[in-house]
């Protein structure tokens, strides 16, 4: 009987352990699958890397160093698909600031007395639907500053809003990924040997730099100066060319540039004229009115214009110039009157570079 009773409570003690063994094990097996399931998760998402290998070296040996300032709300880039496969975009390293630090000094041993700043304003990538497939997008917004004391000064700024649709392109994600690194690049490459706009910018207000410096610059707050600007920043300093003047017809019709001595200009590049107060800026086939818009100057052109397909019958071959010889004759009245059957659109000159910010409908990408 006492037997018995022993039997009955080992069989009874071996039911209970086998039954909290098969628990443990069955938990075991639960968080082993939950992390098996985590693990393929991670590895259906791949990633293609912005990798920063072109060379920025500074030839002059002026900059002391690049230090990138992350301003960006949101720090995620995006996800872009290629062949249906989602990719996110990311940088090489987590740590921004080291990693920009570290590929200027790989690119410049012999280094200057200048601090340089990129700021990476924002920068997302997405996919968007298509009727058949899914089309990469990239939006991205980067400016350059360099330092002198405790002060911040302005000198390029790139931005970018292009489609990449998968019939033109392989490998969407890789063609991203690489203009993302060489506009970074070319941006950095380019401002070494940007003067800049001198108008100091305190840190704190970096963010807000292109209202606080577009206010300061005399094209914005003073009457125009009459004469000849070779670039947009002899134009927002109100700094005429001292060396051009405008060149007339006995009727007080502009025909175009020339030097003072009387030669007639035919190397010199033309950004903008006053003439009487008023700013007209130059394309490669004609000179149009400046208008004055509350969000800076514009003018309303034709892509045909801006980006003529072919101005070798109307110009006279000098580079985009205003020369003194060109073939088509310059007539500002005319200039109102225009092609009848073109299209025009109003477009922005950027306030800080002077570059085209092209309206979303304007018939030429670029």
């Amino acid at each position: 009987m006492l037997d018995d009773s022993c039997n009955l409570l080992w069989e009874s003690f071996n039911l209970k352990l086998f039954v909290v063994l098969f628990e443990k094990l069955t938990m075991k097996k639960s968080i082993l699958l939950t992390l098996l399931v985590i693990s393929a998760l991670f590895k259906a998402q791949k990633n293609q890397f912005i990798e920063l290998k072109s060379g920025i070296k500074d030839k002059s040996h002026i900059a002391q160093s690049l230090t990138l300032l992350d301003k960006r709300e949101d720090k995620f880039i995006g996800i872009v698909s290629h062949r249906k496969e989602p990719y996110e975009i990311k940088f090489e390293k987590d740590d921004l600031e080291k990693l920009f630090s570290d590929w200027f000094s790989e690119n410049n041993k012999d280094k200057g007395n200048t601090p340089y700043f990129l700021i990476l304003e924002y920068l997302k990538v997405s996919d968007i639907p298509t009727e058949r497939t899914l089309t990469g997008h990239l939006e991205m917004r980067i400016s350059t500053f360099l330092k002198r004391k405790d002060h911040y000064y302005f000198l390029k700024k790139s931005m970018i809003s292009k489609d990449y649709p998968q019939k033109d392109h392989a490998y969407i994600t890789r063609v991203i990924a690489a203009r993302i690194s060489s506009e970074i690049a070319n941006i950095v490459k380019d401002s070494y040997s940007e003067q800049g706009l001198d108008i100091a910018v305190s840190e704190s207000d970096l963010s807000n730099y292109e209202k606080i410096i577009s206010e300061q610059l005399p094209v914005y707050s003073q009457p125009l100066i009459d004469g000849v600007y070779k670039d947009y920043k002899s134009f927002a300093e109100q700094k005429p060319d001292k060396e051009l003047t405008i060149r007339k017809n006995k009727d007080g019709v502009i025909k175009g540039v020339k030097r003072l001595d009387g030669y007639d200009n035919l190397s010199k590049d033309v950004f903008a004229i006053v003439d009487n107060g008023i700013a007209y800026k130059k394309t490669p086939v004609n000179i149009i009115e400046m208008e004055k818009g509350s969000d800076g100057y514009f003018i309303t052109a034709s892509e045909e214009e801006i980006f003529p397909q072919s101005n070798t019958a109307v110009y006279a071959g000098v580079g985009g110039a205003i020369g003194g010889l060109v073939v088509s004759v310059i007539d500002v009245a005319a200039t109102k009157i225009r092609k009848q059957n073109a299209k025009y659109y109003r477009v922005e000159i950027d306030r800080l570079t002077g570059e085209y910010i092209l309206p979303e409908n304007f018939g030429k990408s670029r």
